[in-house]
């Protein structure tokens, strides 16, 4: 008899499947587009990219944190130095090795993930960010995690949305 699949096995294909498409579409993209900047304080391409590559093992880490140590807090707020270093001169970044890291950084992930159980994802603790207060371990895999790599994917997407529709128009 087959296991039935905990939400951290959907989460963990849920991440597997947006990052592969993310990485199928960047690697075919011209390579002006990837730090191309589509207008003043939005990210490009390359910016999202490295975000990613430093969120997914964050989040799972504070994902572990929650279920091993409840007690303990967990998270961050957008001034956390590694988040902001994560988005600063990425353009001294390469593709190939970005695209490499969240490929490694996923699966890493997705190991992790598979192991908990759904009485692990209703584990609560409280966050360091005030805004989030006590929530389950669930809400950092679904909002945190999977939800915000959805959210860079549409970034990434209406960038080159941006950048096909201003070369259509020259």
């Amino acid at each position: 008899m087959r296991n039935p699949q905990t939400r951290a096995m959907a989460a963990a294909e849920r991440l597997s499947t947006i990052t592969d498409e993310i990485q199928t579409e960047v690697q075919q993209l011209p390579a002006e587009l990837i730090h191309w900047v589509p207008a003043e304080g939005v990210w490009t391409v390359m910016d999202n990219l490295c975000h990613v590559r430093e969120f997914v093992p964050f989040w799972t880490g504070e994902t572990l944190r929650i279920v091993r140590t409840p007690t303990e807090l967990w998270g961050r707020d957008h001034t956390d130095t590694a988040r902001i270093a994560a988005v600063t001169n990425t353009a001294a970044h390469r593709l190939d090795d970005v695209v490499a890291d969240i490929r490694e950084a996923v699966r890493r992930a997705g190991d992790e993930l598979r192991r908990l159980s759904d009485a692990d994802l209703a584990t609560e603790a409280t966050s360091k960010n005030p805004r989030w207060g006590m929530k389950p371990a669930s809400f950092v895999v679904d909002d945190l995690l999977v939800h915000h790599v959805a959210k860079h994917q549409g970034q990434i997407r209406r960038n080159i949305s941006q950048f096909n529709t201003g070369r259509a128009k020259a």
